[in-house]
C-alpha cells in the first residue's frame, strides 16, 4: 500500500490514480504528480499573496502618512494664527499704533483763514507771493500769507523762516507765535515748539488754541502733568467750542 501525498488516503501499489482525489500515483516514490505540480504552483501563489498584502500595507501606510501630515499642517496653521492674534492684541493694548494728537492752527475756524484747505496744487500761488515779497520786502501781509501757505503745503522749514521774518516786525502777534510753534512741532522740534507757543501765551494768556497745543506738545515730550494743566485751562476758557471739547477728549484718553 502507498499513501497519496495529496489527500493522504491509502492507495494500492498497482493503482495509477488515487481513488479519493484522482491524483496520479508514482509507484516508485508513492508521490502524486498533482502534488508535485501543486507544490510548484503554491510558492508563486504565496508570493503573489505576500506581495498583495505588502502592497495593501504600503498603501495604508501612505494614506496614514498623508492624513497625519494633513492634521499636522492644520494644527500648525491654527497655532501660527493664534500666536499672530495674541501678538496683535498685545501690540494694540500697549499703544504702539497710537498716533500723536494733532495740533491746531491758530487760524482754524476763521472764515478769512488765508491758508485754509491749501495743498501742493498752490505752488503757483506760492511762487507768486514769493515774487511779491522779493520785490517789496515791506509787504508784510503778503509775507504772512506766504508763511501760512508754506506751512499748509508742507514746507515747514521755509514757513518758519517767513514767520520769523514777520515776527521781527510784529512780535506781539500771539497767533503767529502759535502757528510757528505748530511748524516746529511737526518738524519734531518739541522744545522750540514749546518756547514759541509759550511766547504767544504770554502775550495772550487766554489763547485757547495755544493752551491746547502746549498740552499736545508736552504730552508728546512726556510731560503729562503739564499737558493736563494746559488742557484744563483750554476747557476753562470755553468748554463748549471745538477746542474745549478736544481738550476734554484728550484728558479722557490720556
Amino acid at each position: 500500500m502507498l499513501r497519496c501525498s495529496v489527500c493522504g488516503e491509502d492507495v494500492n501499489i498497482y493503482e495509477k490514480t488515487c481513488s479519493s482525489c484522482g491524483a496520479s500515483i508514482d509507484n516508485k516514490s508513492g508521490s502524486s504528480k498533482t502534488s508535485s505540480s501543486n507544490n510548484l504552483k503554491n510558492p508563486a501563489n504565496s508570493n503573489t499573496k505576500n506581495e498583495s498584502s505588502k502592497s495593501k500595507k504600503s498603501s495604508n501606510t501612505k494614506q496614514d502618512a498623508i492624513k497625519l501630515n494633513s492634521v499636522s499642517s492644520t494644527k500648525l496653521f491654527y497655532l501660527v494664527f493664534f500666536l499672530i492674534l495674541i501678538g496683535a492684541i498685545l501690540i494694540y493694548s500697549t499703544g504702539v499704533f497710537d498716533s500723536a494728537p494733532k495740533s491746531f492752527s491758530s487760524q482754524q475756524g476763521n472764515a478769512n483763514n488765508p491758508h485754509a484747505g491749501v495743498d501742493l496744487k498752490n505752488l503757483e500761488q506760492i511762487n507768486t507771493l514769493e515774487g511779491i515779497v522779493k520785490q517789496n520786502p515791506k509787504d508784510y501781509q503778503s509775507l504772512l500769507q506766504l508763511a501760512h501757505l508754506l506751512n499748509d503745503s508742507g514746507f515747514k522749514e521755509k514757513a518758519v523762516e517767513k514767520y520769523i521774518a514777520y515776527l521781527k516786525q510784529f512780535p506781539k502777534e500771539a497767533d503767529v507765535w502759535v502757528d510757528m510753534g505748530v511748524c516746529y512741532f511737526e518738524l519734531g522740534k518739541n522744545d522750540d515748539a514749546i518756547t514759541s507757543m509759550e511766547r504767544g501765551l504770554k502775550i495772550n494768556p487766554n489763547h485757547q488754541i495755544a493752551n491746547l497745543n502746549l498740552g499736545i506738545v508736552n504730552m508728546t515730550a512726556g510731560n503729562k502733568e503739564k499737558a493736563v494743566g494746559y488742557w484744563k485751562k483750554a476747557i476753562e476758557i470755553d468748554p463748549s467750542n471745538e477746542i474745549g471739547k478736544k481738550a476734554k477728549e484728550l484728558i479722557t484718553t490720556h
